[in-house]
């Protein structure tokens, strides 16, 4: 394989040598560690059952919301969505101990309406706390809570002047927000809301512990589609996505641990899964990394990036176990190690195996110079990063691109048994230290 240096970083205390050795491999035995502090949520066995003509009128999270409440108030159990289509004029509340089950043939549909979604809630906002429009499905300091069925959650964003639309208008509030998050103005003092443009999340758990996704489909919402922020102990089974906005992320692991994602089918118009941990001094502040994650045994037919990590990644991400994951079609990154000086924070003790891509635009990237730096000097840490037995068919630009900085190199990376049939682009390597590289097939040449 051919390596394109940068003739600036020409310099052998900048280029790793590469290795023929494998005795720095991890063995993903963590992740069986990891899972053993993972558990399902048990609920009693009383059901309150919901049913289309319960309502007479089209406007259904009130009525949902006190079933909820009184399940909740009698101990717990599963509110069941009968088949039907059911409209929210506002968000739905869950709280702890109680299972929403949308059966076979429930649709969950929400309206578009600014003010349904007031008065503002606590969020974390492309990893800046703020209180802003209450996400679609919300859970704040609970316990014990699941989505569970074969039913469907739309987000409603293919609806005339939809929340989507936000996205053009967005810049001055999310620039305000980021300015607050750097200057550590009060949390109770960012509130957006009425006036602001900030989209709200489809689901989003915070502050929560022992949740159940499984079986239900999601769709066509309009930013982040399941959010758990400062969450622990997440299992995310069998459920389906298709959403092909942009920012339409499968999943956004957002400074959370002990999560188990598995046999999913993720279709977005973003990251397959993203890992986040905050954005800059405020991801500093809150000082909680993503970690202890087990991801596996999925598949997507299209998304813009496969796993990406980063960039808000300040709070840190480690511990993390990717397995047996299948890709058609991928537009930009099969793999995404993403950050800037502003960030700081880190990546370390990562573990992908058995990736399987038809095509991609690019295959494996590592950046410490992604986009949106603001001139900070707090480069990312990006080590311990083990990958192996990946097979692309086609990268129509690069196969591989590790990009470090002089003051913080990549350390401890490793690459086995990697074949891209075709690449567009001869590789790109700079400033990674500890690189080993065994069995590597790129275009048909195997020489480094």
């Amino acid at each position: 394989m051919k390596i394109l240096v940068l003739s600036t970083l020409l310099s052998i205390s900048c280029i790793a040598a590469f290795s023929q050795q494998t005795d720095k491999k991890k063995e993903p035995s963590g992740a069986l560690q990891i899972l053993e502090n993972i558990s399902e949520p048990h609920f009693p066995e009383k059901t309150y059952e919901i049913h289309p003509d319960d309502l007479k009128k089209a406007d259904w999270n009130d009525f949902i919301n006190q079933k909820i409440k009184v399940c909740a108030d009698n101990g717990g159990g599963k509110v069941v969505l009968k088949s039907g289509t059911y409209f929210c004029k506002g968000p739905v509340i869950l709280q702890s101990n109680v299972n929403l089950h949308l059966s076979e043939g429930a649709r969950l549909v929400f309206s578009q309406n600014p003010e349904d979604y007031l008065p503002v809630v606590f969020v974390r906002w492309e990893g800046t706390e703020a209180w802003n429009y209450s996400p679609f499905i919300y859970a704040k300091d609970l316990e014990n809570i699941a989505i569970t069925g074969k039913g469907v959650i739309d987000g409603n964003g293919l609806a005339p002047k939809s929340f989507r639309d936000w996205r053009s208008r967005q810049k001055e509030d999310q620039n305000k927000l980021r300015e607050m998050g750097r200057n550590g103005v009060p949390v109770e003092e960012r509130v957006f809301g009425k006036g602001s443009f900030l989209r709200p999340q489809l689901i989003h758990f915070i502050h929560c512990k022992n949740i159940l996704l499984e079986g239900i489909t999601v769709v066509d919402g309009s930013f982040w589609l399941i959010q758990p922020t400062y969450c622990r102990n997440i299992t995310i089974r069998n459920i389906s996505v298709e959403s092909r906005f942009i920012n339409n992320d499968g999943v956004d692991i957002d400074s959370s641990s002990d999560i188990l994602i598995e046999n999913c089918r993720f279709n977005t118009g973003d990251d397959f899964v993203a890992i986040k941990s905050g954005r800059d001094q405020d991801g500093w502040r809150v000082n909680k990394p993503s970690k202890n994650i087990v991801i596996r045994n999925s598949s997507s037919d299209n998304c813009l990036h496969g796993i990406s990590f980063g960039s808000e990644l300040s709070g840190g991400i480690e511990n993390v176990y990717v397995e047996n994951l299948v890709f058609k079609k991928i537009r930009n990154h099969g793999l995404q190690f993403k950050s800037n000086k502003d960030r700081g924070g880190y990546i370390k003790n990562i573990y992908i195996s058995g990736i399987q891509i038809d095509t991609t635009e690019n295959g494996i990237s590592f950046t410490n110079q992604y986009h949106s730096y603001s001139g900070g000097n707090y480069p990312s840490l990006f080590s311990d990063i083990h990958i192996e037995n990946l097979h692309c068919n086609v990268a129509e630009e690069e196969a591989i691109s590790l990009e470090g900085l002089p003051e913080m190199p990549l350390q401890n990376i490793t690459f086995e048994n990697i074949k891209v049939k075709s690449a567009g682009k001869e590789s790109t390597i700079t400033h990674v230290t500890d690189l080993v590289w065994n069995n590597i097939e790129i275009g048909g040449n195997t020489s480094p």
